[in-house]
């Protein structure tokens, strides 16, 4: 198998006037297809004729790293100018080098390219960010320090939570840099709060 190459990842076209918000979506559909915790809550179950189908052109699924770096990638105007500069350079390469079918090229290049933008993205809980209650004048914010020096690289507002809700985690970049910050989160049900509400009453009377 060729190794795939940012736009594959996310379904999108290099050619394609790719807007900040397509590619937003883009990256949330992606995990919402490849996340082990998520595909199989939003996919039906295939029908017979399906899933002989499926069995014989089977998609190929993508790791949430190969789908964040995709998507951090390609959402920065000056990563995804590297990269598109990168992904030709090697594609000449590729081309002038070896007498491999087109698909193998692509595949080659794909993957010298990846190596290049391999940044990582460090993973954390919410609540090893900071927390500072809404004010008249700003909401509930969520901050973290980033290795560029800014104290408040990182931040994430309540609205920022309640828009990837369904995925449990959002990708933050600094406010100073290219680094990235992957945020875990899980949203608590309104059962659980009401649970909790009742028994710091239940307390409180004893």
């Amino acid at each position: 198998m060729s190794q795939p190459t940012l736009y594959e990842i996310l379904s999108l076209s290099p050619h394609s006037d790719l807007t900040p918000a397509l590619i937003k979506q883009a990256y949330r559909r992606a995990l919402l297809t490849h996340h082990p915790d998520k595909s199989t809550q939003h996919h039906h179950q295939p029908s017979q004729k399906q899933s002989s189908t499926t069995n014989t052109q089977s998609k190929p699924l993508y790791t949430i790293d190969q789908i964040s770096l995709a998507y951090t990638t390609l959402s920065s105007p000056s990563l995804r100018t590297q990269y598109d500069a990168s992904l030709r350079t090697h594609q000449r390469s590729s081309n002038l080098t070896t007498s491999r079918s087109h698909t193998g090229h692509s595949g080659a290049a794909a993957a010298a390219v990846e190596q290049d933008f391999q940044t990582g993205i460090d993973t954390i809980d919410l609540d090893d960010m900071v927390f500072v209650e809404s004010s008249p004048d700003r909401k509930d914010t969520w901050y973290r320090s980033c290795r560029c020096g800014n104290e408040r690289g990182f931040a994430l507002t309540e609205e920022d939570l309640e828009e990837n809700a369904d995925l449990g985690e959002v990708l933050v970049q600094c406010a100073d840099c290219t680094i990235w910050l992957r945020v875990c989160y899980v949203v608590a049900e309104d059962n659980d709060i009401h649970d909790g509400e009742d028994q710091e009453e239940e307390g409180e009377r004893r």
